[in-house]
């Protein structure tokens, strides 16, 4: 079974959209055209991301412009009342055909909160439990019109439930992702770490009598012909950035992480690698190129939704940088050794990009595993 390879389907684009003048803003155009480029230029499918929007509206604006794309799409548990959501699901169906799936978010506690959802992370899980398999019951049921002169009905195009997708790396999440999801999603690191990680939660699944149809990991990428290309294109990001606004950046970060008991000043990362990049940027310089390369071809980066990685916890500001053939050797590793077989990617401007991986990254990663017996 070939990678299955997904794109972001994000408002928060432009060339650097973490500054103030990199920012596209919000434009349903440019997004509809950057759906169709998804659609058109080959992938499995696509993220639609939490930011203010809602995502469930936002991939129901474009889809209709577009023919074969999934939407795999963020859905907080117990925000929305499981019927409800059934019923969303079910009429987006009925308009777009099978090609919905959910990201299954826990959400952290200030996100809970503006829910009025107060009830702890790890007591999330369980209510996550219970609202997912009333959801699908829901779902399969199907939803018939209580109109007593027109009798029809919205029927499940997907058998076995709407896909779910998530993840969960605390003891209660790994336990909550085997009960629950049907593809196990990790943020990109090191080849061991995904390893240790994607076999602790398939035992959870087996433990359930359960087996996820796929392993997932979010990361960026920038892909270029030659290595040399995409590793000058991948620095610009800090060259652009610059200094005080990574530092200004991290300070905030370490500030909300550590509760106010650290600043960039006081925090010492855990590893000399992190450590590194924190004493360059203490003295107002960049990280050095060759310092951010974590192992292969994964590199420490930066996103619309993270900083650099200074806690070395896993973060989808990891990219894969280099050739074609170079980032492919790369996740074929992460096939062999850890069962890796879907790829979330990202890379700003979001369109662009996505031209770039379509061109030239998905010939290759549809080589990958194409051969497994799955």
């Amino acid at each position: 079974m070939a990678i299955k390879a997904l794109w972001y389907l994000s408002m928060a684009d432009g060339n650097y959209p973490w500054m103030a003048d990199g920012f596209f803003g919000v434009d349903l155009q440019r997004y509809r055209q950057l759906a169709q480029t998804i659609d058109q230029g080959g992938f499995y499918g696509a993220l639609v991301a939490t930011w203010p929007n809602d995502p469930l509206v936002s991939a129901t604006a474009v889809a209709g412009a577009t023919q074969r794309m999934k939407f795999l799409v963020a859905e907080y548990a117990a925000m929305t009342p499981p019927k409800l959501l059934a019923e969303q699901a079910l009429t987006f169906e009925a308009y777009f055909g099978d090609r919905l799936m959910f990201n299954h978010i826990n959400g952290r506690d200030e996100r809970a909160r503006t829910y009025a959802i107060t009830t702890g992370a790890d007591d999330r899980y369980q209510l996550g439990e219970e609202y997912w398999r009333e959801f699908q019951a829901a779902y399969l049921a199907g939803n018939p019109s209580l109109f007593p002169n027109t009798r029809f009905s919205l029927e499940p195009q997907q058998p076995r439930g709407v896909p779910l997708w998530g993840t969960g790396e605390s003891a209660a999440g790994v336990e909550h992702a085997g009960k629950v999801v049907d593809v196990y999603l990790l943020m990109l690191r090191e080849v061991n770490a995904m390893s240790e990680k994607f076999s602790q939660a398939v035992a959870s699944a087996s433990t359930q009598g359960r087996r996820f149809d796929d392993l997932g990991a979010l990361a960026s990428v920038t892909v270029r012909p030659t290595e040399a290309e995409a590793l000058k294109h991948f620095y610009r990001i800090f060259e652009h950035t610059g200094v005080e606004l990574i530092k200004a950046k991290l300070e905030a970060v370490i500030t909300r992480r550590t509760k106010g008991e650290h600043t960039l000043a006081t925090y010492t990362p855990a590893d000399p690698q992190r450590l590194e990049w924190v004493n360059h940027l203490r003295q107002n310089r960049l990280p050095p190129l060759d310092s951010l390369r974590l192992e292969h071809n994964l590199y420490a980066g930066m996103t619309a939704w993270s900083s650099l990685d200074i806690f070395g916890t896993g973060s989808s500001a990891a990219y894969l940088v280099g050739s074609p053939d170079g980032i492919a050797r790369n996740v074929e590793l992460y096939h062999q050794r850890s069962g890796l077989s879907a790829l979330i990617l990202s890379g700003w401007p979001l369109i662009d990009e996505a031209n770039h991986v379509a061109n030239l990254l998905l010939p290759r990663l549809a080589e990958i595993g194409d051969s497994d017996p799955r």
